[in-house]
């Protein structure tokens, strides 16, 4: 019997292994590996019902057939799948036990020939166990896999009773426990298991010394308790701390608004200059007139005015240069501290110069001795306002 059993586990072993079902592929095909959640402790229970046969296996098993030997089995179980590959088990497997044995014992029945015996006595068999999913193993997990094939190994103790006799010993279990799904909360089971013990389980003198044991084959239904599945741990992603881009965000956000704020005002003030009146003022005293300096204001980098200040230019040789016909003008050229290079602002405070001095002396025929150049470039700015100081002053 050990020798079908071990022929059993390799079958079965290489048929599990040629028969896993795919699960948990990727997109690629390939299955996808990594730990599953930890359940909570009333979830992946199951507990187990089922009937069968026990075969004894003592040292005197020659004298009596095989089949005089089977004898009624009952499994029951309880026990809890900790991931899907993992799991334990309590049972009670037994009920009643059949042999041969030489001499009477109390568990003697009838003499069979010889000084030869049957025996017949109940046993017993409380264990615990732990368990290896297989297919789930070498598969992937899947819950609607029909068959898992389970491997399993424990230890407990062994009862033998009959006759108002009885002994403990303490016994070591193998076995395959196959389920097959009927539906999400029953599977069918059948389960092959191997008890060994020491040899005064049948309490045979003879025995004392050694080993024996239970070779058990039942079929019966498992029935599945509290939530029945299995979720991978999802992968941990790490999270960047954002907060000092966010702020920098902000920060920038706020310097926008209020630059668009100056850029409205400095806007306005533009238009008003643009548009103000001549600031030219003659003073009559006793028949003589007396011309105040004018300022004739550029645009930010030119040389050139436009036709307003042509306008304002015209307007003050009208009514001062010409009519002041003793006085003497300076005409300098400015620039704003505020922008460009002293070089560039030089150079550019020289150009504005020259052309009013141009306008002056070609388009309104000044005479070159009542004129005199000056450039004072960015070094004397007159106004608080960078862009007053792009300008050309007549005094």
């Amino acid at each position: 019997m050990k020798t079908i059993i071990c022929a059993a586990l390799a079958v079965c072993s290489l048929t599990s292994a040629m028969a896993q079902e795919n699960e948990n592929r990727d997109d690629n095909n390939k299955i996808v590996k990594g730990p599953y959640e930890t359940n909570r402790f009333i979830d992946n229970w199951f507990i187990g019902f089922a009937g069968g046969v026990n075969l004894y296996e003592g040292n005197n098993d020659a004298y009596g057939s095989f089949g005089k030997r089977l004898a009624p089995a009952i499994d029951v179980n309880l026990g809890k799948w900790i991931t899907p590959s993992i799991g334990f088990r309590l049972g009670y497997n037994g009920l009643e036990a059949k042999g041969w044995g030489v001499g009477q014992t109390p568990y003697s029945k009838d003499h069979y020939e010889n000084g030869i015996y049957n025996e017949k006595f109940g046993i017993a068999n409380f264990h615990g166990d732990f368990m290896w999913n297989l297919s789930n193993a070498i598969g992937g997990y899947k819950e609607t896999r029909i068959w898992n094939f389970i491997p399993y190994a424990g230890a407990g103790v062994t009862r033998t009773y009959g006759n108002d006799d009885k002994i403990h010993e303490i016994s070591y279990t193998v076995g395959l426990y196959n389920t097959f799904r009927l539906s999400n909360r029953v599977d069918l089971s059948f389960e092959l298991r191997q008890v060994f013990a020491n040899g005064r389980l049948d309490k045979m003198p003879q025995n004392k010394v050694g080993i024996e044991g239970m070779s058990s084959a039942t079929l019966g239904l498992v029935f599945k308790l509290g939530k029945t599945n299995f979720k991978r741990v999802k992968p941990v992603v790490e999270v960047t701390d954002c907060s000092q881009y966010i702020n920098q965000v902000r920060e920038l956000e706020a310097q926008k608004k209020d630059l668009e704020v100056n850029n409205s005002a400095l806007q306005a003030e533009n238009t008003e200059l643009k548009n103000r009146k001549p600031e030219t003022v003659t003073v009559v005293e006793g028949g003589s007139v007396k011309a105040t300096p004018v300022a004739l204001f550029f645009a930010l980098g030119k040389t050139t005015f436009d036709k307003k200040e042509k306008a304002n230019l015209e307007f003050y040789v009208e009514n001062a240069v010409k009519l002041d016909k003793n006085k003497k003008f300076t005409i300098i050229g400015c620039a704003d501290s505020a922008t460009g290079s002293k070089e560039v602002n030089q150079r550019i405070s020289e150009q504005r110069m020259q052309f009013v001095y141009d306008l002056l002396v070609n388009k309104y025929n000044i005479s070159k001795d009542r004129l005199e150049k000056r450039v004072d470039g960015d070094s004397n700015n007159r106004f608080e306002d960078p862009e007053l100081n792009r300008c050309v002053i007549l005094e």
